[in-house]
């Protein structure tokens, strides 16, 4: 089984799905964990995009190229 590896943090969860969306268009599975307090803003990092370990470089290129931060 792979370990899962945080690829980016976002302060909004809809930033979080767009990231993931991407992600998902080159067909690199991945997780979002969202944390929003039942949808109120936290002003802190409540969506945490995840990829397997072996996805990790695809997974930052495909995020970068869509001029997106990750870790």
């Amino acid at each position: 089984m792979s370990d899962l590896v945080v690829i980016a943090r976002f302060t909004y969860r809809h930033d979080g799905e767009f990231a993931r969306g991407f992600l998902e268009g080159a067909g690199i599975p991945s997780q979002l964990a969202v944390d929003d307090a039942g949808g109120h803003v936290t002003f802190s990092n409540v969506a945490t995009l995840v990829v397997r370990e072996e996805d990790v470089e695809e997974a930052r290129r495909v995020l970068e190229a869509a001029d997106i931060d990750v870790e």
